[in-house]
């Protein structure tokens, strides 16, 4: 007797299948929302005086955790204010970031770049691609996680005033989102769920 071949199992048209994602898969990451204060200093290229200042970042964050180690994303959008420089606006900051578990403690290396901000101070000032790396520690916390981090930046203006040498300090408070949803799949053996 002839018996149909079984069907694999298919998301709806469009969805995407993440399924062979080993890292930063968005179904199975630890996802988080991220705010960020700190200090800067900032040093045009021209000069040699640094000017102190602060900034505000939020965002969100995807870590992916296999046994002792930790990789994660985060998509920050950033405000900060230097006084004897600029306001400026920092949207897109994407950053990877990897490193051990240590018990509650997760060590962390940076690297990443600002896509595009914009500085309003003496004039007008825009630029791109401000390439960025840094270092901290975090204490996983039952719902969140919460840490200190440093980090040294080249702001590239390509337009108005001179490119900057940036470093900071900031804290971080990383609270938990809940997980994605599954996206639906079917199949003869595993009935769609609720």
């Amino acid at each position: 007797m002839f018996e149909a071949p079984a069907q694999k199992s298919q998301s709806p048209a469009g969805a995407p299948s993440f399924a062979r994602w080993a890292l930063l898969n968005p179904y199975t990451a630890r996802h988080s929302s991220s705010l960020s204060l700190g200090i800067v200093g900032a040093r045009p290229v021209a000069e040699t005086r640094q000017s102190p200042g602060y900034f505000f970042a939020i965002g969100e964050a995807v870590t992916t955790i296999r046994g002792p180690f930790t990789v994660g994303a985060i998509q920050e959008h950033e405000l900060r204010l230097v006084p004897h420089d600029a306001l400026s606006l920092g949207l897109w900051r994407y950053q990877w970031e990897a490193g051990p578990r240590i018990g509650p403690f997760e060590p962390r290396v940076r690297v990443g770049l600002t896509a595009m901000h914009l500085d309003v101070g003496h004039g007008v000032s825009f630029g791109m691609l401000s390439p960025r790396v840094g270092l901290g520690l975090w204490l996983k916390l039952p719902r969140s996680r919460i840490g200190v981090s440093a980090f040294t930046e080249y702001f590239w203006r390509w337009v108005g005033n001179d490119s900057a040498f940036v470093h900071g300090l900031s804290l971080e408070i990383q609270p938990d989102s809940p997980p994605l949803a599954k996206p639906f799949t079917s199949s003869p053996a595993s009935p769609p769920s609720p």
